[in-house]
């Protein structure tokens, strides 16, 4: 049962993600479909592929030291990289990722970096305040994260969303040019490509978000796979969920946190994600 459940989940979440793309492709290219016919679908698809093949040579270190991150050897963490050589071999990687340390009371982890060059970073808060089994389940979502390839799905939705955000602006101007002309002249405007273009930002990054919580769902289940322990991860995200709060919270307020809507948030609820893996 628990197999079939994992199944469904794993399938839905890719069957979305392609679902998702897709359409955040579709209006790119309507964009330039109304601006400039089949040329301008092709020139809108041809300056995504340019901006998306440039950006991966981008080096991630510059994240790394925006969070004064430090590289940890083997020898400074022998447990923690038996750990991730293991959960890397049982994920196919052809390369370890390399471990990096920052200094923050915050339980996160994050990874950067594309295809055989990443690196995964963890706070100082994680390694305190979670034990060896929720870090292992912490450090088999992020693996995930690089085995399902969501670094560089990521970054294509966000190519296509920063594309739409230009051909936004553009659309702002020719309201400045066209409404004039339409007011003293009657010359015809394209409302539909205007209207458009004012909506398409908006529903972009909607669905590039909605793509982003898919991808941490589906990390989690992949997780879960990899270290046989689905419960490991589910008691982390508890922990993690526990202390975002802070103190005064967890005093006087343990039960009324105010959450952002959904379609707002790049990660799930916390709750859903430790629901679906219990």
């Amino acid at each position: 049962m628990n197999n079939l459940l994992s199944s469904y989940y794993s399938v839905s979440n890719y069957l979305s993600s392609i679902i998702l793309l897709a359409g955040m492709l579709s209006l790119l290219g309507l964009i330039g479909w109304l601006i400039a016919g089949a040329s301008g679908i092709a020139m809108f698809l041809a300056a995504g592929a340019l901006v998306l093949l440039s950006a991966p040579r981008v080096t991630p270190q510059f994240i790394l030291r925006l969070h004064q991150a430090r590289k940890l050897q083997p020898g400074d963490a022998p447990k923690l990289y038996e750990v991730i050589v293991w959960l890397a071999e049982r994920a196919g990687l052809k390369k370890i990722p390399v471990l990096y340390y920052f200094p923050s009371d915050a339980i996160n982890a994050f990874t950067t970096g594309l295809y055989n060059s990443t690196s995964i970073a963890i706070s100082d808060g994680m390694l305190h305040k979670l034990d060896s089994r929720e870090l292992t389940g912490v450090l088999a979502h992020e693996i995930s994260h690089i085995r399902n390839h969501d670094l560089l799905v990521m970054l294509m939705a966000d190519v296509m969303s920063r594309l739409t955000s230009v051909m936004a602006f553009t659309g702002y101007m020719l309201i400045l040019i066209y409404i004039p002309m339409y007011v003293m002249t009657g010359t015809a405007v394209s409302w539909l490509l205007l209207i458009v273009l004012m909506m398409a930002p908006t529903v972009s990054i909607i669905m590039q978000m909605t793509l982003s919580r898919l991808h941490e769902f589906s990390a989690d289940t992949t997780a879960a796979k990899l270290t046989g322990d689905a419960l490991g991860l589910a008691s982390a995200l508890e922990k993690i969920d526990y202390y975002q709060g802070g103190w005064v919270e967890r005093m006087f307020i343990p039960s009324r946190r105010r959450y952002q809507p959904a379609l707002l948030r790049t990660h799930p609820l916390m709750s859903d994600r430790i629901r679906r893996l219990r």
